[in-house]
């Protein structure tokens, strides 16, 4: 069983290409199945930078 990766939009859509304002705000979220040990969290990248999942902003510009 191979674990199971999908991206959805704020409305559980999944996430493909799709364009947006500069400086507008989105919400990802990554449903993540398929996998034999849960985990309690998922690390967000961009480029090599991890992102801070936890404030207001991540913080990608």
């Amino acid at each position: 069983m191979l674990p199971r990766v999908e991206i959805v939009d704020e409305h559980g859509a999944t996430a493909g290409d799709k364009f947006y304002k500069a400086g507008s705000t989105i919400e990802l979220k990554c449903v993540v199945s398929n996998i034999p040990q849960p985990t309690g969290y998922v690390t967000w990248r961009h480029g090599s930078r991890t992102l801070n999942y936890d404030t207001t902003r991540g913080g990608i510009r």
